[in-house]
This record gives structure tokens, C-alpha cells and sequence, in this order.
């Protein structure tokens, strides 16, 4: 919590920066092209006496997962282009017409079956960062200008698996959702009409905020840019990387997921 109070001081200092002055906005809708992995585990009623059994963890692949699906986000960020306040939303809905054998127990899917899980989410990232260099150099006849920011990130994500056997005689459904705060830092490069940016953050396991998020949380993105001539419009690509891990409930079992969000992005900046 004391490295959460910090984190928010920080940001708020830096609101009160120049920043902000004459902030001007950026809108960049985003296909994303994205899978969902990593490991599930979730307990299951035991055969012989009735009660509660521990299960083993299984990889999404089990349940036809892993493979990249197209889902959509928007960014909005206020400042100077490079720093300040930013919104970032984006929507997952995996659907998968592919199944898997399982492995172990889930819930009330049975190991040996064929399923398949229906995946959607919601997540809504709010986050400031605060300049702290700003350097520019001669490049082959060319300005290269580099830049670099730290702040925070606030993330809130709200989860559903929907998981259901072939034959539609067994069905498991199970929900997570959390708040958490990330320390972040922001990196840029920029040489004639192109530029990169990099942010990682990171939030260890106190600066979980409420939910069911538990462990350390990462996330990292990198976005190749290209101006085009029309100089208020950018398309790019890039690539994200986010892992998570959630425990809960879900009709009297306990499960955990230890997950990984990652893939690509395509799309276009505007500035108004």
C-alpha cells in the first residue's frame, strides 16, 4: 500500500506539469489481433466421496484456445503527443470452434472430455505519464529525437469463461474481475515520419486494488508509427504482451488462472 501512495503522488505531481498546458488529443481505434493462454486449473466434485478434489492445471489449448482472434480497441491520449493522461478499452470476445481433450477436472467437465471455452472480457486502462527526457541529435542529416516518461496506470478488467463439452450434457461458467495499479515507463524514437514507442508496466502483488487478481502483474506494448502526408493522421502496428493471474469461486469450486494476453495490433492515430 505505502508503494501505492507513492505511486499516486507521483501522478498527481506530474498533472500539475506543463503537460497539460496546451494538451492536444489523439484518437487511435485498434484492430487487435490477439490470443489467450497460459494455464487454468478449477476443482470438481469427487466420484468416490462426494466432497471437493483438487484438480491439476491445464493449458487453454485443452479448450481450443491459443490461436489469434480479431477483437477491436480505442486509445485516446491528452497531452503533448507523446505524454500525459491516457484511455485505452478494449473488448475480447474469443469464440472458438475448435475443442480439446481435457487433460484433468473442471469443474463440472470431466477430464477426457471434449470442450471448448468461450472467452470475453472488458478492460479499461487509465494512465498518466510525466516527461523526464527530451534529447534531439543529428541523425544522417535528419533530427532524431528521443523521450522518455514514467507514471501510472490503472486497470480494471472484468472476465468470463463460458466452458461447455461437445455434447452440450455438461456445462462450467466461471467470472473474475479486479482493479489494479501499475508502475509504468514510456520510451520513444522518433526519425523523419517514423516512431517507435515502448511502455512496460509492472504492479506486484500489493498493488492490487480490490478483485480477484492475485501474484504479479506485467504488461508491455511496442507500437511502430508511420505519418502519413496528410501529418494529422498515423497509421501503426504493434505488439502487446500481458499476463494476469486470477483466483475465485464458481459454484462452490475454487479455481486459478495463470494468463497470458498477447498479439498484434493494426491501426490509424488521429489528431484533432
Amino acid at each position: 500500500m505505502r508503494r501505492l501512495v507513492v505511486l499516486l503522488a507521483v501522478a498527481g505531481t506530474g498533472c500539475t506539469s506543463t503537460v497539460l498546458t496546451e494538451p492536444v488529443l489523439h484518437a487511435s481505434p485498434y484492430l487487435a489481433l490477439y490470443r489467450l493462454r497460459g494455464d487454468t486449473q478449477m476443482q470438481s466434485e469427487d466420484p468416490g466421496t462426494g466432497g471437493v478434489q483438487d484438480n491439476a492445471a491445464q493449458p487453454l489449448r485443452n479448450f481450443g484456445h491459443e490461436r489469434h482472434r480479431e477483437d477491436v480497441g480505442l486509445r485516446l491520449d491528452l497531452g503533448d503527443g507523446f505524454s500525459g493522461l491516457r484511455a485505452d478499452y478494449y473488448k475480447l470476445d474469443m469464440n472458438t470452434a475448435r475443442s480439446g481433450e481435457l487433460t484433468a477436472d473442471w469443474g463440472q467437465l470431466l477430464q477426457g472430455d471434449f470442450a471448448s471455452v468461450r472467452a470475453a472480457m472488458d478492460e479499461l486502462r487509465l494512465g498518466y505519464a510525466h516527461p523526464l527526457l527530451d534529447v534531439a541529435m543529428d541523425y544522417r542529416d535528419d533530427e532524431l529525437r528521443l523521450q522518455l516518461a514514467a507514471g501510472g496506470v490503472f486497470a480494471t478488467r472484468s472476465m468470463t469463461m463460458r466452458g461447455r463439452e461437445d455434447t452440450m450434457q455438461r456445462f462450467q461458467n466461471l467470472d473474475f474481475k479486479g482493479d489494479i495499479a501499475y508502475a509504468a515507463v514510456r520510451a520513444r524514437a522518433s526519425w523523419q515520419d517514423f516512431a517507435l514507442d515502448l511502455e512496460y508496466a509492472i504492479a506486484p502483488e500489493d498493488f492490487i486494488l480490490s478483485g480477484d487478481f492475485e501474484d504479479d502483474s506485467q504488461d508491455f506494448e511496442a507500437r511502430f508509427h508511420y505519418q502519413l502526408p496528410q501529418r494529422d493522421i498515423l497509421v501503426f502496428a504493434g505488439w502487446r504482451y500481458s499476463e494476469f493471474t486470477s483466483t475465485g469461486t464458481a459454484d462452490g469450486y475454487q479455481f486459478e488462472n495463470d494468463l497470458v494476453l498477447d498479439g498484434f495490433q493494426l491501426g490509424v492515430l488521429v489528431t484533432f
